[in-house]
């Protein structure tokens, strides 16, 4: 069912939420009412970023499930921030002779490519 409960008024989406508590089948609905949710879900899937996941449990439970996954994915943003600041400042505080062994490095890397490449023509 999609948005099921778009065009109801209040008795009606009362009926249509006993009839689907009854049923003994399952039911597949797209809903943004989450009054609804709360009342018929014992199951949420989400599709997002072309991936699915599956719930078990009613409405409060996805919620609940998701506000920590989102907390969990803040932490790991915030340690990943701060490696690249350490790196950042791991590289300011490099000397002059380590900066130009580094730059000799890379153009010795490069020029040995060069050269691989010309040999293989």
């Amino acid at each position: 069912m999609d948005e099921p409960t778009n065009h109801l008024d209040i008795p009606s989406k009362e009926m249509l939420e006993e009839a689907i508590q009854a049923f003994q089948g399952a039911v597949i609905a797209v809903s943004h009412d989450r009054y609804f949710l709360r009342r018929i879900a014992t199951r949420i899937l989400q599709v997002e970023k072309c991936k699915l996941r599956d719930f078990k449990g009613d409405y409060e439970y996805y919620l609940e499930q998701n506000s920590e996954e989102a907390a969990k994915m803040e932490v790991k943003e915030e340690r990943q921030k701060e490696i690249e600041k350490d790196n950042i400042k791991a590289k300011s505080k490099m000397t002059k002779a380590e900066k130009e062994r580094m730059k000799k490095e890379k153009a010795k890397a490069f020029h040995s490519a060069a050269e691989g490449a010309k040999k293989k023509k």
